[in-house]
């Protein structure tokens, strides 16, 4: 199953950007990172946590 996602950079006053990365209708589900692709990398780890977690919640 495919889910949408958000992507969008976070400044912070040092000059730094870092990116967030949600997916709207999993509440909670993000991942960041200091590129683009890293942050992509590390929401789709979570989602996976997230949805085998929401699989066992389902099971028990």
């Amino acid at each position: 199953m495919e889910h949408s996602l958000k992507v969008y950079p976070i400044h912070f006053d040092d000059g730094r950007t870092e990116w967030c990365v949600e997916y709207p209708k999993l509440k909670g589900c993000v991942g960041g990172g200091d590129t683009i692709e890293g942050a992509v990398k590390n929401a789709e780890a979570s989602k996976q946590v997230y949805l085998k977690c929401l699989e066992n919640e389902e099971t028990n």
